[in-house]
C-alpha cells in the first residue's frame, strides 16, 4: 500500500497511529521494520538495516546474524527469518505432506509491517531489487508481511519497473491539505490543545486543580483563535504560504516556552521577534553566503540583464566574475570588502555548485541538472532573484555587514 500525499498532510502521523493501535490490540504478534530513503540509499544498505532492526526486536543470537555483507547471503538470512508457516514444515522421509496438526501446537511466524518513508527513493535503485523482493515475498505468501510506502509523487508507481508494478496491490490512499482555514485550525489546535482523556490515563486521575488549569488553557486557545487579531493574521499567513502544520508548531516554540508556572497569560506570536519560523522569501538566504558565493551570483544576474537570457553556465559566470574583479579597484583592507581577490575556476566551481544546493540556482532542463553527459562547467542554470533585488538587500544591509560596496556592481553595466 502507497501513501501519498504532500509534505505536512499526515502521511506518516496516519500510519504510526494505525501501527500503535495494532500494537495495542496484537501485541508481540508483528514486528516495524522502518526504512527512509533518505538514509538507506541503495539496497545493501537497507538490508542491512532490516537484519538490524529484526535482530534487535527478535533478540537474535550474535551467531545467528550473517557473517557476510553479500546481497544474496544477507537476503536468504532474511527469508529464513521470515518464512511462512507452511514452508517451514518439512515433508515427512517418504515426501507425503505432514499429517494435520493441532492449530494450538502450531508455531506461527511473527508477522512485520515494513514502512518505507520516501518510498520514490527507493524506486531510483539499480533494478529495484529491494523492493522486487518485498513485493514477492508478499504476493507469493513466502513470509507474513506488509509493505506500506510514503511519498509525495502521485506518479510513483509509474516509476516501477515492470515486474516490480506486477507484484503491487495498486492500493493507495491521498492525503490532501485541509481545504479551508477552519480545517487548517482544527489540526493546530490539536496539538496546542490538551486531550483531557488523555491527561486522565497518563495521570491516573488528575486533580480538579489541574483539571481546571487544562480546561483554561484550552480555552484560552480557542480565544485565541476568535479574537486575537494578531494571531490570526498568523495563521492565516501559514495557511497562504504552504499549509503545513509544522510551521505553525514551530512558531509556536518560543512563545510557548516563555510561559510561566503560574498560567493565564498565553503565549504571545510576536512574528518580528520569532526566530524559528520560516523565511518569507529565498533572499534571506543571501547573508549566510561567502563573498565568492555571493559575487558569482551577482555575475550571473548580470548575464541576464546583458546577455538578454535567463540561463547561464558556470563557464559563462566566471567569465563575467574575472571581467568585473580585474577593473575593480580593491577598497582599503580596513573597509573588509575582499570581493576584489580573483579566485581560482576549481574553487569558484564549489561556490556555484553551493548556490544550486541553496536553490538560488535551479537547473534549466527538467530533470534536475544531471546534464546529460555535459560537463559540470557546463551545465545551464536559471537564477532564481534578480539583480536589482540583490542591489537592494546589499542597500539595506541584509545581505551580510561589510558588503555594500557590491552593490555597484548591481548598477553598473
Amino acid at each position: 500500500m502507497l501513501i501519498i500525499g504532500a509534505r505536512g498532510t499526515g502521511k506518516t502521523t496516519l500510519l504510526e497511529s494505525a501501527i500503535s493501535d495494532l500494537t495495542e490490540e496484537h501485541k508481540g504478534e508483528f514486528l516495524t521494520v522502518r526504512l527512509n530513503g533518505f538514509f538507506q540509499m541503495d539496497d545493501k544498505i537497507a538490508l542491512r538495516e532490516i537484519w538490524r532492526q529484526l535482530g534487535v526486536e527478535m533478540e537474535l543470537d550474535e551467531r545467528d546474524q550473517p557473517k557476510t555483507t553479500n546481497f544474496a547471503d544477507t537476503l536468504s538470512s532474511i527469508l529464513a527469518i521470515l518464512s511462512h508457516p507452511d514452508e517451514l514444515r518439512e515433508p515427512d522421509e517418504e515426501g507425503e505432506e505432514p499429517a494435520e496438526q493441532d492449530p494450538s501446537s502450531t508455531t506461527t511466524t511473527l508477522s512485520v509491517i515494513f514502512v518505507l518513508e520516501e518510498f520514490d527513493l527507493f524506486a531510483t535503485h539499480p533494478r529495484q531489487t529491494l523492493l522486487y523482493n518485498l513485493f514477492d515475498i508478499a504476493q507469493s505468501r513466502k513470509a507474513p508481511i506488509a509493505v506500506i510506502g510514503t511519498t509525495t509523487r502521485i506518479d510513483v508507481v509509474e516509476s516501477l519497473e515492470k515486474r516490480v508494478k506486477s507484484r503491487f496491490s495498486h492500493r493507495t490512499v491521498h492525503l490532501k491539505n485541509p481545504p479551508t482555514l477552519k480545517g487548517f485550525w482544527e489540526i493546530c489546535k490539536e496539538g496546542l490543545g490538551v486531550d483531557m482523556d488523555e491527561v486522565d490515563s497518563e495521570i491516573n486521575g488528575s486533580s480538579d486543580e489541574d483539571r481546571r488549569c487544562f480546561e483554561a488553557w484550552n480555552s484560552h486557545i480557542e480565544d485565541l483563535y476568535k479574537n486575537d487579531k494578531q494571531f490570526q493574521r498568523h495563521l492565516r499567513r501559514i495557511y497562504a504560504q504552504n499549509k503545513d502544520p509544522k510551521s505553525f508548531f514551530n512558531s509556536c516554540i518560543l512563545p510557548l516556552s516563555s510561559l510561566t508556572t503560574s498560567f493565564p497569560t498565553g503565549p504571545s506570536f510576536s512574528l518580528p521577534t520569532n526566530q524559528l519560523g520560516e523565511p518569507d522569501s529565498i533572499l534571506s538566504t543571501l547573508d549566510g553566503l561567502t563573498d565568492l558565493e555571493l559575487t558569482l551570483l551577482i555575475a550571473a544576474a548580470r548575464l541576464d540583464i546583458i546577455s538578454d537570457t535567463d540561463t547561464c553556465n558556470f563557464q559563462m559566470a566566471y567569465s563575467e566574475y574575472t571581467a568585473l574583479t580585474s577593473t575593480l579597484k580593491v577598497a582599503s583592507s580596513t573597509t573588509g570588502v575582499t570581493a576584489g581577490r580573483l579566485w581560482s575556476k576549481e574553487v569558484a566551481l564549489g561556490a556555484w555548485e553551493r548556490l544550486a544546493e541553496y536553490e538560488l540556482l535551479v537547473p534549466a532542463v527538467i530533470g534536475g541538472g544531471s546534464g546529460g553527459g555535459v560537463s559540470r562547467e557546463g551545465r545551464m542554470w536559471r537564477v532564481e532573484v534578480g539583480l536589482a533585488e540583490i542591489g537592494k538587500c546589499l542597500e539595506m544591509g541584509r545581505a551580510g555587514v561589510g558588503r555594500a560596496g557590491l552593490g555597484k556592481w548591481c548598477k553598473e553595466m
